[in-house]
């Protein structure tokens, strides 16, 4: 009995290690396509919620879609410029919608710090490019999987 209590330690502390500690958790996934968080980075939008709950969608085209249906329930926004990969405020953001360049969602819509910078991704990958404001308000207007 004194060994298997050993062993038993042994193990849980041999796991412990192996995860840093932490237990193992189901991998993140954008909670609307279900695309992995993780390898999607620069595509990450994340919505704070009034109640303080935080979301991250794997790109612009599922957060997008949330923060149109959900405008009164939210407290703050931010997305990722997909260029340097920085946390920014969406709002002063624009979004480049159907490049061929395919990120994330087959139905992508990237989001970018600069202007200048999103203009010269649309010379390579071609779409669409709108203003934040723009591109809730064309986003809000489709359904979920459009």
């Amino acid at each position: 009995m004194k060994y298997a209590r050993a062993l038993l330690f042994f193990l849980v502390f041999a796991f412990a290690l192996s995860t840093g500690g932490y237990a193992v958790a189901d991998e993140a996934k954008c909670p609307l396509c279900g695309a992995k968080l993780e390898g999607n980075e620069n595509t990450d939008y994340q919505i704070t919620f009034e109640d303080g709950k935080i979301v991250s969608y794997g790109c612009p085209h599922c957060g997008l879609w949330e923060h149109a249906k959900k405008k009164d329930k939210i407290k703050s926004v931010r997305a990722r410029d997909f260029i340097s990969g920085e946390w920014m405020d969406v709002a002063k953001m624009y979004i480049l919608v159907h490049s061929s360049a395919v990120p994330a969602c087959k139905d992508n819509w990237i989001a970018f710090g600069k202007k200048d910078e999103a203009e010269k991704f649309q010379k390579g990958f071609g779409g669409k490019l709108y203003t934040f404001e723009e591109a809730l308000e064309e986003r809000g207007r489709q359904p979920l999987g459009h």
